[in-house]
């Protein structure tokens, strides 16, 4: 049997398990610190790879600190 899932049954269940991590950079964090074990554990992890999966979550990471101070300047005024 095949199961299926609609749209919003899907976005429930991410929202439900981010939630459960304790928010997006945290549920981030974890997803790229999985995936850094993982690739180390089968001996895959080359410095370009690790230096990727790493820049990839700054930019997430500093993109979202970064909008947060833009909307605090804008209430400010």
């Amino acid at each position: 049997m095949l199961l299926t899932f609609t749209d919003w049954q899907v976005e429930t269940m991410m929202n439900k398990l981010i939630k459960t991590f304790g928010g997006r950079k945290s549920f981030m964090f974890l997803v790229t610190l999985t995936a850094v074990c993982t690739l180390s554990a089968f001996n895959k992890a080359s410095t370009e790879v690790l230096g990727l999966i790493d820049t990839l979550y700054l930019v997430y990471a500093g993109a979202n600190v970064a909008a947060k101070k833009k909307e605090n300047k804008t209430n400010e005024q």
